[in-house]
């Protein structure tokens, strides 16, 4: 077999297995909404590719979230899904985009005097494919606090 052909071949099955790597995982087919918004009540909303890279930051942000108890309410969606496509729609989200968290129907805060958008992936947490947004998971955490503070 002609090296060229076997590198090829190689480097295709490293793809399917890398992929079928990144399928396993908690949020493997999950497309949820699992709280309405509940009046006085602060709510998020995320919507993500239900990709591999993804899934893991979704986690980190979900076992902080669960720490607020029924403080607030958590809605997931994912591109993927017909709830997730129109959700998409209803923000005017358009592209590749990995995630985007929502507060309160927001996704732009200003946090300790800079601007916010949680939008991509968390600082340090990106890919070599898509680039880091300019957001960290405490951002999102002082915000979330900042609106229960003022209810």
């Amino acid at each position: 077999m002609n090296k060229k052909y076997l590198l090829f071949a190689v480097l295709a099955l490293a793809l399917l297995m890398n992929v079928s790597i990144f399928s396993a995982g908690e949020h493997e087919s999950e497309n949820y909404s699992n709280s309405s918004v509940v009046p006085g009540v602060p709510y998020v909303e995320i919507i993500y590719l239900n990709h591999g890279p993804v899934r893991k930051v979704i986690t980190d942000i979900d076992a902080f979230l669960e720490e607020y108890g029924d403080r607030i309410s958590v809605s997931h969606y994912t591109f993927d899904s017909s709830e997730g496509e129109s959700f998409a729609e209803s923000k005017k989200l358009k592209g590749h985009i990995p995630l985007a968290i929502f507060v309160d129907g927001s996704m732009e805060f200003t946090v300790d005097n800079h601007s916010v958008e949680f939008f991509s992936f968390p600082k340090g947490q990106g890919t070599g494919f898509v680039e880091d947004g300019a957001w960290s998971v405490d951002d999102l955490k002082k915000v979330i606090d900042g609106i229960l503070e003022q209810s």
